[in-house]
């Protein structure tokens, strides 16, 4: 059987237009709802010392990469193991990494790092994925945040921008700072 009708033959494929679009539309909403579910609420200071903080994210912030995007390829990069799922003892968060290198040095200064207002930066509220696990043992009395190993990976790129270890013994305790809520 032929279709002759050329009015037939452009319903479909209008309704095959529509169908697709409607299925990209649900898949953008459910990853924007996925990247708010996310993003950090509070600003942590990681590293009190040099004033590190990993701060929410704009209401808009669209990272270029999934975070298992991002985790797989510093896996794969780090131990050449591919990756196809966050383990479940890792939280992942969204926000804006501020990592200061210290007192703007000059031309030593300079290479590879932001330079702002008199000060180096590693990152300046860079967009990333913080990855953070416990290293707390059962029992132990200290605080939960005192705990966390953290990695920061780039939200564009899934480069590594820093790690930290908190060991038992404890340097470098993440605490948290209320902020006001991103927008």
């Amino acid at each position: 059987m032929r279709i002759h009708e050329p009015r037939i033959i452009t319903g479909a494929l209008g309704l095959a237009v529509l169908a697709v679009s409607l299925v990209a539309v649900r898949a953008s909403i459910a990853h924007a709802n996925a990247i708010r579910a996310m993003s950090l609420t509070t600003t942590i200071v990681i590293d009190r010392s040099i004033h590190e903080t990993f701060a929410p994210p704009p209401s808009s912030a669209a990272p270029a990469m999934t975070p298992l995007q991002a985790y797989s390829q510093w896996e794969q990069e780090a131990g050449g193991r591919k990756v196809t799922a966050i383990p479940a003892t890792v939280r992942v968060q969204l926000g804006l990494l501020t990592f200061p290198v210290g007192p703007d040095c000059g031309a030593e200064c300079h290479h590879g790092n932001i330079i702002r207002d008199g000060m180096a930066y590693h990152a300046l509220n860079e967009l990333a994925y913080g990855y953070s696990s416990s290293n707390c043992r059962p029992g132990s009395t200290r605080p939960a945040s005192r705990c966390l190993n953290w990695t920061f990976l780039d939200a564009a790129t899934g480069e590594p921008i820093d790690m930290t270890l908190n060991l038992p013994g404890g340097s470098h305790p993440p605490d948290t700072v209320p902020t006001a809520p991103p927008g």
